[in-house]
């Protein structure tokens, strides 16, 4: 806006100037001149709005594709997320069979021992008794 402003005060000094003190092949001239200046700030100030449109688009563009690989990358870490809780409480429950198996694997083996343990203890017995019994004549 700036620019066609100027560029519009200076056509119109020069248009004044050029009347007083020329020639009408000189006024032609400078307003011919005059004319292609105000075409080419014209087309210069389009091309630069084109411009600023262009990289506006470009920007909003980016800006889209950026919040949608914000929103993937959120997903895909809730999906891990969601994974990794997965694993952990199946790891914890093999951790829980493991040890209830544990547990009963020692209450067998402390069941086994009890009883072979009761039963050394009985055929100590007899045989304790059998020799008391050699000794007394029985």
């Amino acid at each position: 806006m700036k620019i066609q402003s100027l560029t519009a005060a200076v056509a119109a000094a020069m248009l004044v100037l050029g009347l007083s003190a020329c020639s009408k092949e000189d006024t032609e001239k400078a307003k011919s001149s005059m004319s292609e200046a105000a075409e080419t700030v014209k087309q210069k100030t389009g091309e630069a709005v084109d411009a600023a449109g262009d990289m506006a688009d470009d920007a909003a563009d980016a800006t889209g594709d950026a919040w949608d690989d914000t929103k993937d990358a959120a997903s895909d870490m809730a999906d891990d997320a969601g994974d990794a809780w997965d694993d952990t409480k199946d790891a914890v429950g093999d951790m829980a069979d493991d040890a209830e198996d544990a547990a009963d694997d020692a209450a067998d083996a402390m069941g086994d021992a009890a009883t072979d343990a009761a039963d050394a203890a009985e055929d100590a017995a007899d045989d304790a008794k059998d020799k008391m019994d050699e000794k007394m004549g029985n």
